[in-house]
């Protein structure tokens, strides 16, 4: 079998290295002051690369790309350790508005000009994803969301209401009470109260719902996989110029074995993100998020593993924000539990039948 990259998906790649390459520590600090944790500015330069457009079929004006194309991407951007909420508020919102048949909004979405949030947790549910207590009443939408990622910059809410159904609510509606606050990797969430928010209604089969969700949680595997690469990049490079006792500590047999071992996981996890991409959901719709889930628990050990054996060997400095793998680590601590921790998504992959 050929895993070689073809024309496009070299081109991809290469065209979000060179786009994130400019972002250094001191660039993610700054960018963070801005509102809501990310310059608004700045998404428009990722529709502009095509990047959104990816995500969606090309009969609502996207790319269409496969999922191996969209795995290549999250992983680019893992690799760049991207400041940009490229799963959470665009492949995911994209999605969802395409599987709830919402073309203008899709529209919206790929060019930019509109950045949306999704609100599927519920107080009380841990990574239940199946709405319960937000409902419909009147065509106006009561219950509460937490863990809307992204949620301070969204002009768009998309919120999971019982009954298989999507509700598309205005940020600024009357009944909407947002209360913002930071998450682990430097972005923010926010917990939403609605109180009879008025909101358009479409119908979001659960079959579809969790077909998204299968595909974010490979997506964020895939992320986790670029961001575990850049850890172990980084280390190898450190182990090798850092000198105690007149030598390499890269030249210590112990931290080598340890190197080994992170190379061998990170080397799985390639082949696991690969596996699971290159699958067809179509074919097995009812079990595509059960075997995603499985993948995403595999690739995020290795990722933690990785990640947290990289701030060790840096020593005290890997603790602080002025290294790239803090902030890397960070990031996969939240796409970790993004749509289930490891011990859930197990749970979900050992029903696969």
């Amino acid at each position: 079998m050929n895993f070689d990259l073809d024309e496009d998906q070299q081109l991809t790649r290469d065209t979000i290295g060179r786009f994130l390459r400019p972002v250094d520590v001191a660039a993610r600090h700054a960018m963070r002051r801005s509102a809501g944790g990310y310059p608004r500015t700045r998404w428009q330069e990722i529709a502009d690369l095509g990047l959104l457009a990816l995500a969606a079929p090309e009969a609502l004006g996207g790319i269409g790309g496969t999922m191996v194309d969209l795995a290549l991407a999250a992983e680019a951007l893992g690799t760049g350790i991207a400041i940009d909420p490229w799963i959470e508020n665009g492949v995911l919102p994209i999605r969802l508005a395409a599987a709830a048949g919402d073309a203008a909004l899709v529209a919206d979405l790929l060019a930019g000009q509109r950045l949306a949030a999704v609100a599927f947790a519920e107080p009380g549910r841990r990574y239940e994803t199946t709405a319960v207590g937000t409902r419909a009443e009147d065509g106006q939408i009561v219950g509460a969301k937490i863990f809307v990622l992204g949620a301070p910059l969204a002009d768009t809410l998309l919120v999971t209401i019982a009954g298989d159904r999507l509700a598309k609510i205005a940020p600024d509606a009357a009944g909407v009470v947002r209360q913002d606050y930071p998450v682990i990797d430097g972005s923010n969430a926010a917990t939403l109260d609605l109180h009879r928010a008025p909101a358009d209604i479409f119908d979001l089969p659960d079959a579809k719902f969790r077909r998204v969700i299968g595909d974010v949680q490979t997506l964020a595997a895939a992320e986790m996989l670029g961001l575990a690469q850049r850890m172990f990049d980084d280390t190898l490079a450190y182990v090798g110029e850092r000198q105690q006792f007149g030598a390499a500590i890269g030249s210590f047999q112990a931290l080598q074995h340890r190197l080994v071992e992170c190379y061998a996981a990170l080397e799985q996890a390639r082949s696991m993100v690969l596996r699971t991409a290159m699958l067809d959901p179509t074919t097995d719709d009812a079990n595509w998020p059960r075997i995603a889930a499985g993948a995403k628990a595999f690739v995020g050990e290795a990722a933690m593993r990785i990640g947290l054996e990289a701030v060790q060997m840096h020593g005290g400095m890997g603790q602080t924000d002025e290294l790239a793998i803090g902030h890397a680590l960070k990031r996969v601590m939240l796409l970790d539990k993004l749509f289930g921790d490891q011990d859930h998504c197990l749970r979900s992959f050992a029903r696969a039948g």
